[in-house]
């Protein structure tokens, strides 16, 4: 991953890389996997999967912390 990739995830928000990664899929899903395009659908995959975990690594800290791990948000 590039630098630049990396800052651009690292400092937009949540919303912003949603849709990106939207719009990554659709490209994915219209390049579909053939012989010929084989590096291009891999190059898209990559960058589409680095978006799905920089999506991932800002939805972490909106779960629900307990003082012995995570939980499933349980009354005790």
């Amino acid at each position: 991953m590039g630098i630049f990739r990396s800052i651009y995830l690292n400092l937009s928000s949540e919303d912003k890389l949603r849709k990106k990664s939207d719009k990554m899929f659709s490209k994915l899903k219209k390049v579909g996997f053939y012989e010929k395009e084989g590096s291009k659908h891999m190059r898209l995959a990559n960058k589409y999967n680095d978006y799905v975990n920089a999506i991932g690594s800002k939805c972490a800290s909106k779960l629900p912390k307990r003082k012995h791990g995570w939980y499933i948000s349980k009354d005790d």
